[in-house]
């Protein structure tokens, strides 16, 4: 019998061996566990997509939980504190308190008395209910742990439902309630909506910027997870999948997946640099595939134009200074502002220094040169 692959290159689901992320996991169950003062339980996470964004979150809420505290996940839509008001914590409220205590108990029958029928609390002069107030419901039914509020894809929340979530929180919070606030977004994207007046209490949140995976981390992320899926993985080859897969969560799995399968039609229990290097240009490929063609599918074609210009000028995943790509392209340097400004904010383009400007997502210049189909004409 075939063990089973434990990588997992699958967008928002958690990895077997969470790598290069323990000290900031720490940091936030210590912030649990220090009280409504401390600072990391108001978080916002950024990073490029792919980057592990929405498995912080898993992580997150699953901490939360081993200390107890109930988890609610916000989802970024136009009836996002409709849908918590009415439904999410009306339904938490319920897991936390049991059958409801506003109906008459009814159905028993009493010998003298007769039948006692049910029937609904005839009191109807409760105010409705409203974000904050559930949250305050919720909160009066716990003892000393606390609700987690979690919401991924922050940059595509409404403005003023942001505003109304944000202001119940920070109300609680004021009060010394035990409630934490975990968002995540793209980081221009949560750039430009921080810049809303209704967006204040988020702004002053503990900013928090995913990067690659450092190598080493990497390497015993490869190491650990090849054991406890039940195989070797030799120390080349751990070094050449951390390479390959340049410190990218979603390569790293995507990566490992592989040289897991490679191994598996090679009859092998012991994943070597022969199986990880054949499948360099299936890990390429698989990006472009999963990762870059998503993200360029609504890209015009003025910026198009750009992303291959740097393609053809990067070297080797070098930066491009933003001459160059406007002489490649017969303009102006400041003709390429605009779209410039949106390829930074589409998390397409990154600033590594002043004047230059460089693809954010690995292998996207080669997925770019290996699909001339899509350059504008």
């Amino acid at each position: 019998m075939q063990p089973t692959n434990p990588f997992r290159p699958t967008f928002g689901v958690s990895p077997t061996i969470l790598a290069g992320r323990d000290s900031l996991l720490e940091s936030f169950k210590l912030g649990l566990a220090e009280g409504p003062g401390s600072p990391f339980r108001a978080l916002l996470i950024s990073g490029a997509r792919g980057m592990g964004k929405t498995v912080m979150l898993n992580e997150f809420e699953d901490a939360a939980a081993e200390q107890g505290w109930v988890k609610v996940r916000v989802y970024p839509d136009e009836t996002m504190v409709h849908t918590l008001t009415n439904s999410t914590l009306p339904q938490a409220i319920q897991d936390q308190s049991g059958p409801s205590s506003k109906r008459i108990l009814s159905g028993v029958s009493i010998p003298g008395v007769g039948q006692i029928t049910a029937v609904a609390n005839p009191d109807h002069s409760q105010p409705a209910p409203t974000l904050i107030s559930r949250l305050r419901e919720l909160a009066a039914l716990l003892r000393g742990v606390g609700i987690l509020i979690t919401l991924d894809e922050l940059q595509s929340a409404d403005i003023s439902q942001l505003h109304e979530l944000a202001t119940a929180v920070q109300d609680l919070l004021r009060d010394d309630v035990d409630i934490a606030l975990v968002a995540a977004g793209l980081p221009e994207g949560i750039d430009r909506l921080l810049q809303h007046e209704g967006t204040t209490f988020i702004r002053r949140a503990e900013r928090i910027h995913l990067g690659e995976v450092n190598h080493n981390d990497a390497v015993a992320m490869f190491r650990e997870t090849t054991t406890a899926g039940g195989r070797l993985i030799d120390e080349q080859a751990a070094h050449l999948a951390a390479q390959i897969s340049v410190g990218y969560p979603y390569s790293m799995q995507l990566t490992g997946s592989l040289a897991w399968a490679r191994a598996t039609l090679d009859k092998t229990d012991r994943i070597a640099v022969t199986q990880v290097e054949a499948v360099r240009g299936e890990v390429i490929r698989r990006m472009g595939m999963q990762v870059h063609e998503p993200s360029l599918h609504s890209v015009p074609d003025g910026e198009l134009t750009i992303l291959y210009a740097i393609a053809e000028l990067s070297q080797d995943g070098a930066m491009v200074a933003t001459g160059d790509i406007a002489a490649l392209m017969n303009v102006k340097p400041n003709a390429l502002s605009v779209q410039r400004r949106q390829l930074l904010r589409r998390g397409l383009l990154t600033v590594p220094k002043y004047g230059y400007l460089n693809f954010v997502l690995p292998y996207m210049r080669e997925h770019l040169l290996n699909n001339p189909q899509h350059r504008p004409i």
